[in-house]
């Protein structure tokens, strides 16, 4: 499977050192940042975490409460289908998988809150096509030759920021800005694989015999190394790498409507994403959001984001709810459920956290409102370790 894979090797007293970390620093949040943005159906523009990282409104990093050190990754878009066969195909599938790692910290210092983190993307699609062994036999030269050739068309994109974030207090507003580094590598295209095997036998064997024949000829493939090298060939349609500076701004203010209210202020905020209009391979559009959040309870949160995407008709909105629990001992859950529609489609969002100390698991189903059954649905799972 064409599937990009990076292997990072660590010393073992790094190992070591996060172990006992993890067994001793007391827990500082249940939440990866993404999967909680996600399970809330993508509310972000107004919403209030302790532990803000790099995908929400910068403006909320004023709202950090601990040193956050985070490290998660998310796995999504997993699948393997066979295909119908067609014409001489023998077989016919497709394979996607997406993964998301992340890793950021987080700190406010008095008024001022700032971040700085990496996050990636990286999208493998790939369809397989097997077609008929096309195979001879030469009586006469006592030889078996046979080609089978793989076709796999392949769509990968690579997406890697470099993010950093700061926020500033004025008054009882708050204004944040974030700078993305982006990096973009797309590769389109067919890969052709070509097996070919070959295979003679001895003048001893009676070739009006199809049992002995067949016997020969695969004791040959087997044992007398007549597979010869698999020619690769790639046919590329698309390569294209792009390094571009993207800009984030957001806004965030409490709004109470009593001038001695006691119930906690409704919070309001303001996005705007992809200022700067980077152009790259697939391109993020300019984007303008609105968004209301409150807090009726200490464990309970509700907001509602309304967006508008440049270069694309109407606006969309999102609806969302979270709900946790945590004990003195380090652990806590969390159930997320949300709505988000955009001018293409409408998603139920769900998803759940547990915490064990610094080590979190979360999952999240974001489910379209149509026919798809729940394995065609997104699956976002994702481990986190803060330290």
């Amino acid at each position: 499977m064409w599937i990009h894979n990076r292997t990072r090797r660590y010393h073992f007293s790094t190992i070591l050192a996060l172990c006992i970390l993890t067994a001793v620093i007391p827990p500082l949040s249940i939440a990866n940042e993404m999967l909680r943005i996600a399970g809330m159906g993508g509310t972000r523009i107004a919403t209030s975490a302790e532990d803000t990282g790099i995908f929400g409104n910068p403006a909320s990093l004023v709202h950090v409460k601990h040193h956050t050190l985070a490290f998660g990754a998310t796995a999504e878009n997993i699948h393997w289908t066979e295909l119908p066969k067609q014409g001489t195909t023998q077989f016919v599938a497709e394979a996607n998988i997406d993964i998301s790692p992340a890793l950021y910290y987080s700190q406010a210092f008095g008024k001022f809150g700032v971040s700085a983190g990496y996050t990636a993307r990286f999208t493998n699609f790939a369809n397989f096509t097997l077609e008929s062994t096309r195979a001879e036999y030469h009586r006469n030269a006592r030889q078996f030759s046979a080609t089978t050739d793989l076709f796999t068309h392949y769509d990968l994109l690579q997406e890697r920021s470099w993010v950093i974030g700061l926020s500033r207090e004025f008054g009882k507003a708050a204004v944040g800005t974030r700078l993305r580094f982006l990096r973009q590598v797309v590769n389109r295209g067919t890969a052709i694989s070509t097996l070919n095997l070959e295979a003679r036998h001895g003048p001893e064997v009676d070739v009006e015999a199809s049992e002995e024949l067949i016997e020969a000829i695969v004791e040959e493939l087997q044992f007398g190394d007549r597979v010869r090298d698999i020619d690769h060939e790639r046919q590329p349609t698309l390569e294209r790498r792009v390094n571009r500076l993207e800009l984030d701004f957001g806004f965030q203010r409490p709004v109470w409507f009593a001038p001695k209210q006691t119930n906690p202020p409704l919070l309001v905020g303001i996005l705007f994403e992809n200022l700067l209009r980077a152009d790259l391979v697939e391109p993020l559009p300019f984007r303008v959001g609105i968004g209301v959040a409150y807090e009726p309870k200490q464990w309970a949160t509700v907001a509602a984001d309304l967006w508008r995407d440049f270069g694309q008709k109407g606006v969309s909105f999102a609806v969302g709810s979270e709900f946790q629990k945590t004990w003195k001992n380090g652990y806590a859950i969390a159930f997320r459920i949300g709505i988000r529609h955009t001018t293409a489609h409408t998603h139920f969002t769900t998803g759940i956290a547990l915490a064990l100390g610094t080590l979190s698991t979360e999952y999240t189903l974001v489910h379209p409102l149509t026919r798809l059954t729940i394995g065609e649905a997104r699956h976002l799972l994702a481990l986190t370790l803060r330290l």
